[in-house]
């Protein structure tokens, strides 16, 4: 009874978040590829053991008195993480909803979230012990956030270049989630360089 509590090891629990959204994002390529609903089920999935993933973490934060990192760059990095694997469920929700397929545009832009997603994961993965190694992950996330938000672009000027109104208004709201999901893909990768910086 007088046993001590094993500490939380918070690289271990932003790692497993990482590695779900990388799994959850793999599952989003597929589905792009050959829109199955069970695959789409399991995006969800993915998203699901996510947050619950967080969840745990962001309780060990509030139970915890020492924190390795501060504990508000704990709690940014894995919101952003987060909001990568939320942005790729909305993808698969919203193609659903408007009963739309993916067209070639959506199919690379998963694949470069996919790349991205990696990146983080290992910037991530080598946070507590590999310093440069993180540094030089980060910059591969922040490069691919420029070529996804590139395809972005060209994806909306090709899209505005049709002439059914409905059909450009449901896909612009689907490839936005990969502008968004990239923004935030960005915005981890520059947490992480703070907190080397701190370190």
């Amino acid at each position: 009874m007088f046993q001590k509590k094993e500490k939380p090891n918070f690289f271990d629990l932003l790692t497993a978040q990482a590695k779900c959204t990388v799994e959850g994002v793999e599952l989003l390529c597929q589905y792009c590829k050959a829109p199955d609903e069970a695959l789409g089920d399991r995006v969800k999935e993915a998203e699901k053991r996510g947050d619950h993933t967080r969840s745990n973490l962001v309780a060990e934060i509030n139970r915890s008195f020492i924190t390795p990192i501060d504990r508000e760059d704990i709690f940014r990095l894995s919101g952003t993480i987060d909001d990568v694997m939320d942005y790729a469920w909305y993808t698969v929700k919203e193609l659903r909803i408007y009963h739309i397929g993916p067209d070639q545009a959506i199919v690379e832009m998963a694949d470069l979230l996919l790349e991205m997603a990696q990146f983080l994961y290992q910037s991530v993965h080598c946070l507590e012990k590999q310093a440069a190694q993180c540094a030089e992950n980060a910059i591969q996330v922040k490069k691919l956030e420029n070529k996804l938000n590139a395809r972005f672009h060209q994806a909306m000027s090709e899209l505005f270049d049709q002439e059914d109104i409905r059909m450009i208004l449901k896909y612009r709201e689907v490839y936005a989630h990969f502008n968004h999901a990239s923004d935030k893909g960005d915005h981890a990768a520059d947490i992480l360089m703070d907190i080397l910086v701190k370190r």
